[in-house]
């Protein structure tokens, strides 16, 4: 009785059926593993052994855990490192909203390299420039931040580009900025000055009022007085007739005046 070979075909399928279960189960174990990263990343927890095994193959967002990374150099002012990660998650075709967050991580974490409090001569002050214009070519390009406002993709791309613009404006135009600074000052001193002026003139006229709500006081208070004392006479008077011809009001007949 002859034995029944089993087909290459049959062979062939078991082979791609495992093959396909081996991809699926690393797909899903990289899935799960980001995600435990970015839920550890809220709490400020750093996964970062873990994450760095999925460098490798981590299909079918290969550049995920280059930008999970990237985060977490960036908070800890890495900048450096931080540069590094984004740069090569930006190499791995990131698409849609994710390539735009790269590329504002990257732009940021290469502001921050520059140290703003130390530009004290030119040649910091070029490398520092470099550094500023690269970055906004970085928000530039796809248009995610445009030239013309209205024409970009993100408004937060665009947000940071005009700030780095602003600063680039500072560092070329110095003279220019510390006019600007100048003129600031002396409209906040006009302003101050003016203010006070108001408040002067609004003291002025408040204590004018209370003087005279305080003389027509004195002034009532005057008068009821006066007619006070003229009632009080007319009263003994009335009580000095009564005792001449009996014609008196009598105390408790409401006829007593009382004062105001």
């Amino acid at each position: 009785m002859k034995d029944k070979k089993i087909p290459v075909k049959i062979y062939i399928m078991l082979a791609s059926a495992i093959i396909c279960i081996l991809i699926a189960w690393g797909i899903v174990y990289k899935v799960i593993k980001n995600h435990s990263f970015v839920v550890a990343y809220a709490k400020d927890e750093y996964l970062v052994e873990n994450e760095e095994k999925l460098l490798f193959l981590n299909a079918p967002e290969s550049y995920l855990p280059y930008y999970n990374l990237g985060n977490v150099s960036y908070n800890q002012k890495d900048y450096n490192s931080a540069i590094g990660y984004y740069a090569k998650a930006l190499t791995l075709y990131p698409v849609g909203q994710k390539e735009c967050d790269i590329r504002i991580n990257l732009a940021l974490s290469m502001c921050n390299t520059i140290d703003f409090q130390n530009l004290s001569s030119q040649e910091k002050v070029d490398t520092a420039l470099i550094i500023l214009y690269k970055a906004r070519d970085i928000l530039l390009e796809n248009g995610w931040a445009a030239e013309n406002p209205e024409e970009a993709k993100d408004a937060d791309a665009q947000q940071l580009k005009e700030d780095i613009d602003r600063i680039i404006e500072q560092l070329e135009n110095p003279d220019n900025s510390e006019d600007n600074d100048e003129q600031n000052e002396e409209q906040d001193q006009d302003q101050e000055s003016d203010s006070d002026d108001q408040n002067k003139s609004q003291s002025e006229r408040e204590k004018r009022q209370k003087d005279q709500l305080e003389q027509k006081k004195k002034d009532a208070m005057g008068e009821r007085k006066q007619e006070q004392s003229e009632l009080e006479k007319r009263g003994k008077s009335s009580s000095g007739n009564a005792g001449d011809d009996g014609m008196g009001i009598e105390e408790g007949d409401g006829g007593s005046y009382s004062p105001w």
